[in-house]
Protein backbone atom coordinates (compact mmCIF):
# COMPACT_ATOMS: atom_id res chain seq x y z
CA UNK A 1 0.00 0.00 0.00
CA UNK A 2 2.42 1.98 0.81
CA UNK A 3 4.13 2.21 -3.11
CA UNK A 4 1.42 3.88 -4.29
CA UNK A 5 2.26 6.68 -2.83
CA UNK A 6 5.70 7.43 -2.90
CA UNK A 7 7.23 5.78 -5.95
CA UNK A 8 11.14 5.29 -5.52
CA UNK A 9 12.31 4.89 -1.65
CA UNK A 10 14.65 7.81 -2.55
CA UNK A 11 12.22 10.32 -3.57
CA UNK A 12 11.09 12.36 -0.67
CA UNK A 13 7.35 12.90 0.41
CA UNK A 14 5.55 15.45 -1.54
CA UNK A 15 3.40 17.52 0.66
CA UNK A 16 0.55 19.65 -0.92
CA UNK A 17 -0.54 22.73 1.31
CA UNK A 18 -3.86 23.87 0.24
CA UNK A 19 -4.43 27.77 2.04
CA UNK A 20 -5.64 30.69 1.09
CA UNK A 21 -3.10 32.45 3.33
CA UNK A 22 -0.70 32.68 1.78
CA UNK A 23 1.56 33.79 4.64
CA UNK A 24 0.85 30.18 6.29
CA UNK A 25 1.70 27.97 2.94
CA UNK A 26 4.46 29.68 2.13
CA UNK A 27 5.99 29.58 5.94
CA UNK A 28 4.64 25.94 5.79
CA UNK A 29 6.28 24.99 2.67
CA UNK A 30 9.19 27.02 3.50
CA UNK A 31 9.49 24.45 6.51
CA UNK A 32 8.85 21.82 5.32
CA UNK A 33 11.18 22.07 2.71
CA UNK A 34 13.92 23.17 4.58
CA UNK A 35 13.35 19.96 6.90
CA UNK A 36 15.38 18.24 3.79
CA UNK A 37 12.42 15.57 4.41
CA UNK A 38 9.58 16.77 2.18
CA UNK A 39 8.89 18.68 -1.20
CA UNK A 40 6.65 20.92 -0.90
CA UNK A 41 3.34 22.39 -2.89
CA UNK A 42 1.25 25.38 -2.20
CA UNK A 43 -2.21 26.43 -3.56
CA UNK A 44 -3.87 29.42 -2.38
CA UNK A 45 -7.19 29.12 -4.48
CA UNK A 46 -8.66 26.11 -3.01
CA UNK A 47 -10.66 26.09 -6.41
CA UNK A 48 -6.99 25.00 -8.16
CA UNK A 49 -6.89 21.63 -5.39
CA UNK A 50 -7.73 18.98 -7.03
CA UNK A 51 -5.78 19.79 -10.41
CA UNK A 52 -3.16 20.42 -8.92
CA UNK A 53 -3.32 17.50 -6.57
CA UNK A 54 -3.47 15.65 -10.31
CA UNK A 55 0.11 16.54 -11.26
CA UNK A 56 1.84 17.11 -7.76
CA UNK A 57 0.74 13.88 -6.61
CA UNK A 58 1.60 14.05 -2.80
CA UNK A 59 1.61 11.67 -0.18
CA UNK A 60 0.01 14.45 2.09
CA UNK A 61 -2.38 17.21 2.00
CA UNK A 62 -2.51 20.02 4.16
CA UNK A 63 -6.09 22.08 4.11
CA UNK A 64 -7.17 24.56 5.54
CA UNK A 65 -10.51 24.24 6.91
CA UNK A 66 -12.10 27.43 6.23
CA UNK A 67 -11.65 28.57 2.78
CA UNK A 68 -13.52 32.02 1.24
CA UNK A 69 -13.67 30.26 -2.36
CA UNK A 70 -14.18 26.57 -1.12
CA UNK A 71 -13.93 25.25 2.35
CA UNK A 72 -11.62 22.22 3.32
CA UNK A 73 -14.35 20.11 3.51
CA UNK A 74 -15.27 20.49 0.10
CA UNK A 75 -11.34 20.23 -1.32
CA UNK A 76 -11.31 16.61 1.10
CA UNK A 77 -14.59 15.67 -0.94
CA UNK A 78 -13.23 16.10 -4.11
CA UNK A 79 -10.02 14.36 -3.42
CA UNK A 80 -11.58 11.46 -1.93
CA UNK A 81 -13.61 11.25 -4.74
CA UNK A 82 -10.55 10.96 -7.07
CA UNK A 83 -9.17 7.49 -7.98
CA UNK A 84 -6.07 8.63 -7.91
CA UNK A 85 -6.05 10.58 -4.92
CA UNK A 86 -8.53 8.74 -2.94
CA UNK A 87 -6.28 7.12 -0.53
CA UNK A 88 -3.77 10.30 0.29
CA UNK A 89 -4.35 11.31 3.95
CA UNK A 90 -5.46 14.67 4.69
CA UNK A 91 -4.77 16.96 7.68
CA UNK A 92 -6.65 20.31 8.10
CA UNK A 93 -5.59 23.63 9.79
CA UNK A 94 -7.81 25.54 11.09
CA UNK A 95 -7.82 28.23 13.76
CA UNK A 96 -11.50 27.32 14.65
CA UNK A 97 -9.68 25.06 18.11
CA UNK A 98 -6.34 25.49 20.63
CA UNK A 99 -3.31 23.79 20.08
CA UNK A 100 -4.50 21.99 23.16
CA UNK A 101 -7.78 20.88 21.46
CA UNK A 102 -6.07 19.33 18.53
CA UNK A 103 -3.77 17.46 20.66
CA UNK A 104 -6.36 15.36 22.08
CA UNK A 105 -6.96 14.14 18.80
CA UNK A 106 -9.96 15.85 17.63
CA UNK A 107 -11.14 14.18 14.20
CA UNK A 108 -13.27 15.85 11.10
CA UNK A 109 -14.37 13.15 9.41
CA UNK A 110 -11.35 11.10 10.59
CA UNK A 111 -8.89 13.38 9.09
CA UNK A 112 -6.39 14.59 11.59
CA UNK A 113 -6.82 18.46 12.66
CA UNK A 114 -4.07 20.90 13.70
CA UNK A 115 -4.59 24.29 14.79
CA UNK A 116 -3.12 27.32 13.25
CA UNK A 117 -1.18 28.84 13.88
CA UNK A 118 0.78 26.02 14.44
CA UNK A 119 3.97 25.76 16.20
CA UNK A 120 7.37 24.51 13.58
CA UNK A 121 7.74 21.32 15.68
CA UNK A 122 3.91 20.32 15.84
CA UNK A 123 3.70 20.70 11.76
CA UNK A 124 6.75 18.56 11.61
CA UNK A 125 5.47 15.77 13.61
CA UNK A 126 2.35 15.67 12.16
CA UNK A 127 3.09 15.58 9.12
CA UNK A 128 5.70 13.13 9.77
CA UNK A 129 3.14 10.63 11.64
CA UNK A 130 0.22 11.51 8.99
CA UNK A 131 2.52 10.23 5.85
CA UNK A 132 1.57 6.15 5.01
CA UNK A 133 5.54 5.61 4.69
CA UNK A 134 6.26 6.88 7.93
CA UNK A 135 3.05 5.68 9.74
CA UNK A 136 3.72 2.01 8.96
CA UNK A 137 7.75 2.15 9.59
Amino acid sequence: MNEQFVNDPNEKPRILIVDNSSQFARGARLLLDQSGKYVACTVIDPRRALETARSFKPDLVLVDLIMPQADGLEVATQLEADLALHEVPIVFVTTLITPEEARDGRRIDGHRIVAKPARRSDLLRIVGESLPCCAAA
